[in-house]
């Protein structure tokens, strides 16, 4: 049932409670590696989704879900995806991290040619045209050195894309509001204990109370986010994403005292048009 304000409303919600959440990733990324912060924000995460769990459809329904092997898939993609941009929060301003990852529409619509076999259309050029504008407008190559975390921010948008199409190609299976979160997680857990246990740090008890915000954050925010698009066109809702800037901007100067410097804004803004362009287009 199609409900705007509700779901402009979870849209809103939803975006911020991630902000806040990207916002403490960043905080103790000065404290643990990147795949440190990537275990215990899916670890957190999954303890606030279990407590949840008799609200967003149960464990026993989620473990009956059709697609569990593509919730797999995605949970590997949101691992790398996730690794990439908290690496890149913990070496660029939360802002700039933020304005190069926005470029993940212009890599959906791309990616969605061969994978979805989406039609080109003449929107789609003038939005990733206009787009890629933008990344090289905050990135400036040739003119500024090219930062290894700038890099990874702009791979995270590739993969991020990646997570988005192979939503859309579940969009018509059966599934409980809680799999989208809960098998993602259980991969996370898995990738960062099995294959990068090397990397990991223990936890420190004086942060808990930093880790639990995060984790309770996030999965609000993703659980926000889904009933969004559930109240409201997936045009209406997306276009909600980029009220992150604000927060990257609002964050980034009161808890890191950063500066988002003028080509990173001209660009920001940018790529913010070209994706909306191209959100609202697909209607």
């Amino acid at each position: 049932m199609v409900d705007s304000h509700k779901g402009i409303i979870l849209s809103l919600l939803g975006f911020s409670l991630l902000s806040f959440g990207d916002a403490t990733i960043k905080y103790l990324s000065s404290y643990y590696t990147t795949y440190s912060l990537v275990l215990y924000n899916s670890l957190f995460g999954l303890l606030v989704l279990l407590l949840l769990s008799p609200w967003l459809g149960g464990i026993k329904n989620t473990l009956k879900d059709s697609r569990i092997t593509w919730h797999l898939l995605r949970g590997a993609l949101v691992f790398v995806q996730l690794s990439l941009i908290v690496y890149s929060f913990s070496h660029l301003p939360l802002a700039k991290a933020y304005a190069i990852a926005f470029v993940a529409p212009l890599f959906s619509a791309l990616l969605a040619i061969p994978l979805l076999r989406d039609r080109l259309g003449w929107h789609h050029v003038i939005g990733m045209g206009v787009g890629f504008l933008g990344v090289l407008t905050v990135l400036r190559p040739g003119i500024i050195p090219m930062e290894l975390a700038s890099i990874a921010a702009l791979l995270s948008a590739l993969f991020f894309s990646l997570v988005n199409i192979t939503a859309r190609h579940m969009r018509s299976s059966t599934h409980t509001l809680m799999s989208w979160s809960f098998y993602p997680h259980l991969v996370i857990i898995a990738i960062s204990l099995l294959i990068f246990n090397s990397e990991l740090q223990w936890l420190r008890q004086v942060d808990v109370g930093y880790l639990l915000f995060m984790g309770t954050v996030s999965a609000l925010g993703g659980i926000c986010l889904a009933r969004a698009f559930a109240y409201a066109n997936t045009a209406t809702a997306a276009s909600f994403h980029y009220v992150q800037m604000l927060w990257g901007v609002g964050l980034g100067y009161f808890i890191f005292g950063e500066m988002i410097d003028f080509w990173t804004a001209i660009g920001a803004v940018v790529i913010i048009v070209s994706g909306i362009w191209l959100i609202r287009m697909e209607r």
